[in-house]
């Protein structure tokens, strides 16, 4: 079978061929819409426009009979069965039941295919659990929704990449690391599971909120984290293969694949990225911070910079938007979370469009929940 279309499309080409055969020297947009059910399925709109704008110049007294010379103008086909014609100008048309039969009949019988054009490069960003903790029924509704959205848009012909932007960056790894360093030496020899570390990960907070000591040195493998320590780094990987083990399961079970690119991916493009909008205004002093606001959006400001000279999830997001829109050339991000980020999603869209990375309509950023 061809690939499937519109019918609004199909419909709007044939009105498109009417207009140019009855109208040739006049260049115009085709203007079709969805009609009122009572009268019919699709309503064509050019007559008044055309009567307005040229009027007796092209030898017609009125919108109606402009609205005829559309009708009769039509090609021959089997989409269309009824047309009415009103006296102010609309040509309205109904799909022939005969037609959407053997539409019908086909899709039965044969594979169906179905191109959405143009085709756009889209990125969805679904899933996204946290190292060192199991997945929620928040990261599977994200997940599957996610996956789903993905095959939709795969079967109308777009070129789509599935990110899994999961939680691999900040504080919290020196503190586990501190943790398990002093409690388990042996960790990275012998691995342990997911839920082990969900439990160290809760003993490790307690301890980081209880013992300013162990705060300390926490920070400071923090610090040796970023920085490339070697036994902090390879602590740190061996901690996220234990997450990823336990997460490709379930991805397995699903059949799901997703491309890992979680947030330490973006850490080393936030600094100039700061620095450039920074340049141009549109990240701003406030309290110590350095903020974009979006007032479109909601009062409080995305923190590119926290007042202690920190980065935390709005500076991750905002260079992750850029990296994809700026550098992968996306058409199209879809995000897929829970609906309380749905603000702060808004918010890190109306930011990259004010960078200028984002420029609706050319391209298009969505949150789903």
């Amino acid at each position: 079978m061809a690939p499937m279309k519109p019918v609004q499309a199909q419909v709007r080409a044939l009105f498109e061929t009417a207009l140019r055969n009855a109208f040739p020297s006049i260049k115009q947009d085709v203007l079709v819409v969805k009609g009122n059910p009572k009268f019919g399925d699709y309503q064509c709109n050019n007559a008044m426009g055309l009567f307005k704008e040229h009027g007796k110049g092209i030898g017609y007294d009125s919108p109606l009979k402009i609205a005829e010379a559309i009708k009769n103008a039509l090609p021959a086909n089997d989409l269309v069965g009824a047309i009415t014609v009103a006296p102010q100008g609309f040509v309205t048309v109904k799909v022939s039941e005969s037609w959407l039969s053997s539409q019908v009949s086909s899709i039965l019988t044969t594979e169906i295919e179905y191109n959405d054009l143009p085709r756009k490069r889209v990125i969805v960003d679904f899933s996204s659990p946290n190292i060192a903790k199991e997945m929620h029924v928040g990261h599977l509704r994200s997940t599957i929704i996610g996956e789903s959205t993905c095959r939709i848009l795969e079967f109308c012909g777009h070129e789509v990449h599935r990110l899994n932007h999961v939680g691999d960056w900040g504080t919290q790894f020196g503190m586990l690391i501190e943790y398990m360093k002093e409690a388990f030496p042996n960790f990275q020899e012998q691995l342990p599971e997911v839920s082990d570390l969900q439990e160290f990960y809760k003993a490790s907070k307690k301890r980081f909120d209880d013992d300013e000591e162990f705060k300390a040195r926490s920070q400071r493998a923090v610090v040796d984290l970023q920085s490339g320590g070697e036994f902090a780094r390879s602590a740190w990987q061996k901690i996220c293969e234990v997450s990823r083990v336990a997460f490709n399961r379930i991805y397995d079970r699903l059949d799901i694949s997703l491309e890992e690119r979680g947030e330490s991916f973006y850490n080393a493009m936030i600094p100039p990225l700061v620095e450039d909008l920074k340049a141009r205004g549109i990240c701003q002093e406030s309290k110590g911070a350095m903020c974009i606001f979006t007032p479109r959006v909601c009062e409080i400001p995305l923190m590119a910079v926290k007042s202690d000279g920190g980065f935390g999830y709005d500076s991750t997001d905002l260079a992750a938007i850029y990296h994809r829109l700026f550098v992968l050339r996306a058409d199209w991000i879809v995000y897929v979370t829970d609906l309380g980020q749905e603000t702060h999603f808004h918010m890190v869209f109306d930011a990259a469009e004010q960078a200028g990375w984002h420029r609706p309509p050319l391209t298009r950023c969505d949150h789903m929940g």
